[in-house]
């Protein structure tokens, strides 16, 4: 059932296995389009990302999204900083942009009562949950970072520190994330393209890091 997530790093399997199933943890597939959970939704447990991509969204009363994060690599834990908020609801949704295969693991597991497995299980939690606190941290700096040009290219550095050839999400997508109009995107890309600072061929981007990194100078 468990995969090698930096989650169950240093656990054996085998015994991992028997205990995730002793408290009601699941694999199962998900669907393109189905929600894993809503706004207001009660934390029940987290969830592993073993296949496809999921996005973490915000959307307001008048029905605007704007995408909060998106995951695609194997073994990326999500979902859990809520696990350990006393009677806190998701403020967020999470739905499948992809046909996707989940592990769902109960709050339980961390429960000091599992023993040492639990205790290992939360430090690495910690670690973890470290890293998504970076992971914020940086996308506070991508979004303060002032004009929609600034914006871009932090987060084309944060993203792919080396420039090297990668897909870029499409524009809606894109322009959700860093939370400016989608035509506004449209036109500051093609002008940084014009411009030398990136390379745009449809949706396939290369940059060099120098060059973005002195429009912060």
């Amino acid at each position: 059932m468990a995969d090698r997530s930096n989650l169950f790093r240093g656990v054996d399997e085998e015994a991992l296995d028997a205990y995730l199933k002793s408290l009601g943890a699941r694999e199962g597939d998900v669907a393109a389009g189905e929600y894993i959970f809503r706004e207001e939704d009660e934390a029940k447990g987290l969830y592993i990302l073993f296949e496809g991509m999921v996005e973490v969204e915000k959307n307001d009363g008048s029905g605007k999204r704007q995408m909060v994060n998106r995951f695609d690599k194997p073994d990326t834990v999500f979902g859990e900083v809520y696990l350990f908020l006393e009677d806190r609801p998701y403020d967020f949704a999470c739905r499948a942009v992809q046909d996707s295969r989940l592990l769902f693991v109960p709050k339980e597991a961390f429960d000091p009562a599992g023993g040492a497995l639990a205790q290992r299980l939360t430090q690495n939690m910690l670690q973890v949950l470290a890293k998504k606190a970076y992971f914020l941290n940086q996308k506070m700096l991508i979004l303060s970072a002032g004009s929609i040009r600034k914006k871009i290219a932090r987060h084309f550095l944060f993203k792919n520190p080396e420039g090297e050839p990668m897909m870029l999400m499409n524009r809606e997508e894109l322009a959700d994330y860093l939370a400016v109009p989608r035509p506004s995107l449209s036109r500051e890309l093609m002008k940084m393209h014009r411009e030398g600072y990136i390379d745009l061929e449809g949706r396939q981007l290369s940059f060099d890091p120098e060059k973005l990194e002195s429009l912060f100078y």
